[in-house]
């Protein structure tokens, strides 16, 4: 699936990274000059630098046979206005956009956005920011397979660090698909050991996320 991807802070990079890691096509656009930069650093030619609510940014990045549009900036203005034009300019199958101020969700629904980015998630990024190892952060829902694209960062407490990914017993429906480092983003492998501060990226069941987090984040 082709998804492009308007707004690279801290959520939008963070998806952009799970989007790629699971085999999708993605293009991140983001138009601060130098956070783009960066965005590029970590994740390569897919970085755009561009206004992703002008029809040229959004022609640019081949809005016309991408499947998912996903807009994640700071302003629930330019995210609706990102969706607006994707589906009325360029025939997007599907948008998404994460509304800052939850009063505006109905709005969003009423004017054609698919899946709003609804208050819950927002809570949920506001205790990152305040507790960064301890939160399970909501990145993406695969409504097809019933399954959430989840995000955390392991706290150094936890007894899986200084473990390998062959040492997790982890729960049967629930893969790791990317560990963010210091150094950079990695694929999991059986010898790749999780350190304190490492973002993992993770797919997983509703059912099943209270034992993942419980997994990566519990003390022994």
């Amino acid at each position: 699936m082709y998804v492009i991807v308007v707004g690279c802070g801290r959520i939008g990079l963070h998806l952009a990274k799970a989007l790629l890691a699971v085999g999708h096509e993605v293009t991140a656009i983001e138009n601060d000059p130098v956070r783009c930069h960066n965005v590029a650093d970590e994740l390569g030619s897919v970085a755009l630098q561009g206004d992703g609510s002008s029809l040229g940014t959004l022609r640019e990045a081949g809005a016309s046979r991408a499947e998912l549009v996903i807009a994640v900036t700071d302003a629930d203005a330019v995210n609706l206005a990102v969706c607006q034009m994707a589906k009325g300019m360029f025939n997007t199958t599907r948008t998404m956009a994460l509304v800052k101020n939850p009063s505006h969700d109905a709005l969003f629904r009423l004017l054609g956005v698919d899946r709003v980015i609804n208050s819950t998630h927002l809570i949920l990024s506001n205790i990152e920011e305040e507790v960064p190892s301890r939160a399970l952060i909501h990145l993406l829902g695969l409504q097809r397979h019933s399954m959430d694209i989840v995000a955390l960062s392991i706290p150094p407490d936890a007894a899986v660090v200084g473990k390998s990914v062959s040492q997790l017993v982890m729960p049967p429906n629930s893969f790791i698909t990317l560990v963010v480092k210091d150094e950079g983003p990695t694929l999991p492998h059986e010898d790749l050991v999780l350190h304190a501060g490492d973002d993992v990226v993770a797919v997983t069941v509703p059912d099943e996320e209270q034992a993942l987090y419980e997994t990566l984040t519990g003390v022994e």
